[in-house]
């Protein structure tokens, strides 16, 4: 090698430097609505002003469910309840062992387990009583740590407060992550994988310059950041993780079954994240085959029991109240106003953050199945809540896209900078020949 010839990086260097920066954005991720946490109501540049409240708008539903959830298994037989916990704690040393011993069953293994998680959690789901809140999912993530506070009867709004926050910033940082890999794996550049990762970080600082005041409007800042302790951020984290890992080179068993299970489990925190598994599904049949899909099919079912076992005691609850259920919800008509006078979607914002985006789209167009994979990601929720007529004030419900949208962004930007440097160097070969 030439003594003046760059020396390339070590991958081990490279791999360190890369997580390096993953952690950096995580920290940050994290930081901003701890910032405003700590401001105590105070305003904070580039920021909204945040007053603390334990739980407000549906986050008292799913506080109230977590806590009822909790409160059903008093209502079972004690020795029902003992059983179950021996039969879980034998199941679960089982799985261990086999996990450990048989690593070419471990796809079955995970499905088995989360299909008896799921199973008895609704045994206890069985005995709620209406809580007030439309899904489950979020609900039972959050009991978990309300278990050993109210065993020692420390529960309360604050201490749950500080549960969830914990869960939603763990969630945000999940996917923060999930986008990176995703972001690597689609374009094939770990920095692009970055790029996407860090305009994820910078959405909450971006939306209110791009989107205008109503970025900040209807709690939508806080809903984003984890601060209103809604589902957002894990359906985002538990999506962004599943198509991380179905946009691998190679789609193996185990991590098709842990990305159907994700999106199973997607399912019971926010129900329209099931027309995502269901597309994912023909996605996946389609790369490999329908025997080979089977891991997907059966991770992505496995959380139905609980979706089945909530219903009545969920949606059904909420189609009399016009103020939770609007008439005719989903409509035609919707469409237009659906974006028109969307508090954050509306036509300027995507006038900014949707070109780069196309852009991205054709400079990926010769991956087809990742493109067509993304697309799925990116389209799905839009399209579905285009027809709901809550969409406007309610732009949430398209957060769990915006990792896709940012990875095509990503793209598109590289795609721009190498047309730019490639036209730039065709004008000095031009200028320097005779």
């Amino acid at each position: 090698m030439h003594p003046t010839a760059p020396v390339p990086e070590r991958p081990a260097r490279a791999a360190r430097r890369w997580l390096g920066a993953l952690t950096a954005l995580v920290a940050i991720r994290i930081a901003v609505p701890l910032v405003a946490l700590a401001a105590h109501g105070h305003k904070v540049p580039a920021l909204p002003r945040w007053d603390y409240v334990a739980q407000t708008g549906d986050a008292t539903g799913f506080y109230a469910a977590a806590r009822e959830f909790l409160s059903a298994w008093g209502r079972l037989p004690h020795a029902l309840v003992a059983g179950l916990a021996v039969a879980g704690l034998v199941a679960a040393g089982a799985l261990a062992v086999q996990w450990r011993q048989c690593p070419g069953r471990r796809p079955w293994l995970l499905v088995g387990g989360a299909t008896a998680t799921a199973l008895l959690a609704c045994a206890g789901i069985a005995k709620m009583h209406a809580p007030g809140a439309a899904v489950v999912g979020w609900p039972l993530l959050w009991s978990l740590p309300m278990l050993p506070a109210r065993a020692i009867g420390h529960l309360d709004p604050d201490v749950a407060f500080g549960l969830g926050l914990a869960l939603s910033l763990a969630a945000n940082a999940v996917g923060v992550v999930a986008t990176a890999i995703a972001g690597a794996r689609l374009t094939r550049s770990r920095a692009l994988g970055l790029l996407a990762a860090a305009l994820v970080v910078a959405w909450p600082l971006l939306s209110q310059p791009i989107a205008g005041r109503g970025a900040w409007a209807n709690g939508q800042w806080a809903v984003d950041v984890g601060l209103h302790l809604y589902t957002e951020p894990l359906s985002t984290a538990l999506v962004a993780v599943a198509f991380a890992l179905l946009l691998a080179d190679r789609l193996g068993p185990l991590a098709l079954a842990t990305a159907g299970v994700a999106l199973g489990y997607a399912t019971t925190v926010k129900l329209s994240n099931g027309l995502l598994a269901a597309t994912a599904l023909a996605l996946v049949a389609r790369r490999l085959d329908a025997r080979r899909s089977l891991p997907f099919l059966l991770g992505a079912l496995s959380f139905m029991p609980v979706v089945a076992v909530y219903w009545h005691l969920g949606y059904v609850q909420v189609f009399d109240n016009p103020q939770s259920w609007p008439t005719r919800p989903f409509s035609l008509e919707n469409v237009v106003p659906g974006w028109r006078d969307s508090l954050i979607f509306h036509p300027r914002t995507l006038a900014i953050i949707v070109p780069l985006a196309a852009v991205g789209v054709w400079a990926l167009r010769r991956r087809s199945w990742a493109l067509a994979a993304v697309g799925a990601w990116l389209l799905v929720n839009p399209v579905f809540y285009s027809f709901y007529r809550n969409l406007p004030q309610h732009p949430r419900f398209l957060y769990a896209s915006l990792p896709a949208l940012f990875l095509l962004t990503a793209a598109g930007a590289a795609w721009v900078v190498r047309q730019g440097l490639r036209g730039r160097l065709h004008a000095r070969l031009r200028g320097s020949a005779p």
